[in-house]
C-alpha cells in the first residue's frame, strides 16, 4: 500500500472515530429514584382494634423507586427517548406493581419540537391531569384511599402522544390490552379488543395557574377487574370504567391552591355505578424548611348511603433539596354502607367497617436521587 493511501486511510479512520465519538457523546442516560418509609398507625381497624405498620404500596410522599431514562440526539431535531422505572417496596425490598421488573413504567419513543410519541408500559392521561392540583400527591392519605385507580394509571401494550405548545398541552393514548396481570386479566396479546383503553388531555399551563380536562377509558373482558371496583359489581365482555377530570391550581404568593372533580361512571354485568370525588388542596411554605400540604375530599356516591370524605395534612421539615422528614394525619368518615379506610398504604385490609370512620398518623423519610 502506499504511504499516501495508507495516510489517508488513517485518516478517515481517524475521523469515522472522532464522528463515533461525537455521537456517543450526544447520548444521555441518567439513574434516578426515590426511597421513602415510614410507619403509620390506625385507628378502629376491623370495628375495634388498631394497626401499627410500614406501608407497602405507597407512603408518606411517593412510592419508592429506581429507575432509567435516557435520550440520544438523532440529528435536525429529533431524538430517541426511554424510560425503565420499576417500584420498590422498602419494607421488605420487593417489586412492586406485581413483581414486574419494571412495573411503573417501561416505554421507547421518539420526541421533538412537535411532541413525544412512545410505545409501552406507560401513564394514562389522567395522571397527568392530577399533576398540579393534586398536592398530596399519591400519598398514603390521599385521593387514593376513595379510589385505587387514581395512583394507579398505567397502562400496558399502550401507545402513546404528547406535545406542548407554548402554553398548551395535548395527549393522547390507546392501549390494546391495559393489564396482563391479576386481577386485571387483560392481556394485549391474544387479539381480543376487550379489553382495550383510552384516554387524552388537553391542558393549559402558565406558572400562575393552570386548568386541564382529561378522560380515560377501561374495557372490561370475562374475568378481569378494575381498581376500586365497587363491591357486587361483576365485571365481564361489554364492561367499561370512565374517568373524567376537570382540574386546576391557582398560585397565591407562595401558596399554591389546588381543585378538582373526577367523575367516574363504571358500567358493569347488570348495574352501572357512578360517583363524583371532589378535592380541594393547598400547599404553603412556613418557611424555608417547613411546608405545610393539606387536602380534602368528598365521595360524592350514585349508591344508597355510600359518600365518604377524608381530610389530611402533612408536615414537611426540608433537610436539603433531596431529603425530607414528614408527618401526616389523616381521617376518614363513611356513610353506612361503605368502609373506606383512610390508608391507601397496603393491598391488605385497614377498613373500620361499614358506616365507621379511621384516623391515621404517619412519620417518616424521604430521599430523592
Amino acid at each position: 500500500m502506499k504511504p499516501t493511501i495508507r495516510k489517508r486511510g488513517m485518516a478517515v479512520a481517524g475521523m469515522a472515530l472522532l464522528a463515533a465519538g461525537a455521537a456517543s457523546a450526544q447520548s444521555n442516560v441518567q439513574v434516578y429514584g426515590m426511597v421513602d418509609a415510614g410507619v403509620e398507625y390506625l385507628s378502629r381497624v376491623g370495628g375495634s382494634g388498631s394497626l401499627m405498620r410500614m406501608p407497602t404500596v405507597t407512603s408518606g410522599i411517593m412510592p419508592s423507586r429506581v429507575g432509567f431514562r435516557g435520550t440520544e440526539d438523532l440529528g435536525r431535531g429529533l431524538k430517541a427517548v426511554f424510560v425503565l422505572e420499576m417500584g420498590l417496596a422498602l419494607d421488605s425490598g420487593e417489586l412492586m406493581q406485581s413483581g414486574r421488573g419494571f412495573g411503573r413504567q417501561a416505554y421507547v419513543g421518539l420526541s421533538g419540537d412537535w411532541g413525544a410519541l412512545t410505545l409501552g408500559r406507560q401513564y394514562a392521561m389522567g395522571l397527568y391531569a392530577m399533576m398540579g392540583s393534586d398536592l398530596m400527591g399519591p400519598a398514603v392519605f390521599g385521593l387514593g384511599s376513595l379510589n385505587a385507580y387514581i395512583p394507579n394509571q398505567r397502562l400496558d401494550n399502550a401507545v402513546a402522544y404528547r406535545g406542548k405548545f407554548g402554553h398548551w398541552e395535548v395527549g393522547a393514548l390507546y392501549s390494546a390490552g391495559r393489564d396482563s396481570l391479576r386481577p386485571s386479566n387483560c392481556a394485549g396479546e391474544n387479539g381480543s379488543s376487550d379489553c382495550d383503553a383510552y384516554s387524552a388531555m388537553v391542558k393549559y399551563a402558565t406558572p400562575a395557574w393552570g386548568a386541564t380536562l382529561a378522560h380515560d377509558r377501561l374495557k372490561g373482558g370475562a374475568g378481569s377487574a378494575f381498581f376500586g371496583q365497587p363491591a357486587g359489581l361483576a365485571i365481564g365482555k361489554g364492561s367499561r370504567d370512565d374517568h373524567t377530570y376537570l382540574t386546576g391550581y391557582y398560585l397565591l404568593d407562595k401558596t399554591r391552591l389546588g381543585a378538582g372533580v373526577i367523575h367516574r361512571s363504571l358500567k358493569a354485568v347488570g348495574e352501572t355505578y357512578r360517583s363524583n370525588q371532589y378535592y380541594l388542596a393547598a400547599s404553603h411554605p412556613v418557611t424555608d424548611r417547613v411546608v405545610l400540604d393539606a387536602t380534602y375530599t368528598y365521595l360524592d356516591a350514585n349508591r344508597k348511603k355510600a359518600n365518604a370524605q377524608l381530610l389530611s395534612v402533612r408536615g414537611n421539615y426540608l433537610f436539603s433539596k433531596r431529603t425530607k422528614a414528614y408527618a401526616l394525619i389523616g381521617t376518614v368518615h363513611n356513610d353506612a354502607n361503605v368502609g373506606y379506610s383512610v390508608s391507601g398504604g397496603t393491598a391488605a385490609p385497614a377498613s373500620p367497617g361499614l358506616g365507621k370512620g379511621q384516623t391515621g398518623v404517619m412519620v417518616g423519610l424521604f430521599h430523592a436521587f
